[in-house]
């Protein structure tokens, strides 16, 4: 489980700037960000579903370029836990919002859309990342995109699971690995990773 108390006295309140933008329900924009701009030219070839798929990956790639270029890189590390805890928190929240009549498709969409945000944590000059004490649902999100932080020194991993072919890709950017932690399932073709 993950533990957000840890994060509580980092400068300014990330789960309170993902409700102003208004992430909670799905890809809205608050007119407030002006930096934040997603362009919608060419949609008419998608289907919904696809428009606002392709919307949110924009807008992620937005808030990921403007939220890092006001975090000086010591805080890193406690801007990342603070995201995360926000992120557990707007999922918890619709997922208290499910009734037996709920739309799953637009449910399922705001879960994922959720999900998805953990993205904004892929900044290649992280040098910690604690996979296993992420909750379930992000993890595989995570681990996807493992190689996405080839300047991480420490990693922490729970599991090599079936998505061990993603953890290769990833550990073979990694040199500059001092502490890795994988408490269950090693395979042969990690450890080979790691010292490679």
């Amino acid at each position: 489980e993950f533990d957000s108390k840890k994060t509580e006295n980092v400068e300014g309140n990330i789960k309170d700037d993902f409700t102003n933008i208004g992430l909670r329900n799905g890809v809205e924009i608050n007119s407030d960000l002006e930096e934040i701009n997603v362009k919608t030219e060419n949609f008419s070839s998608l289907s919904t579903t696809e428009q606002r798929q392709v919307m949110l990956q924009q807008y992620i790639q937005e808030f990921k370029r403007y939220l890092w270029s006001y975090v000086p890189w010591y805080l890193y590390g406690r801007i990342v836990e603070r995201i995360l805890a926000g992120i557990i928190d707007c999922i918890e929240e619709i997922k208290s919002t499910w009734k037996l009549g709920t739309n799953m498709p637009v449910f399922t969409l705001k879960v994922w859309a959720m999900v998805k945000m953990a993205d904004i944590i892929q900044l290649k000059q992280l040098r910690v990342l604690q996979i296993d004490a992420m909750p379930k649902m992000i993890r595989s999100n995570i681990l996807r995109n493992l190689d996405k932080f080839p300047q991480l020194r420490k990693l922490g991993l729970t599991t090599g699971s079936s998505l061990f072919p993603y953890i290769i890709r990833g550990m073979k950017n990694m040199h500059n690995l001092v502490s890795f932690s994988l408490k269950y399932n090693c395979r042969q073709e990690i450890l080979e990773a790691l010292f490679a």
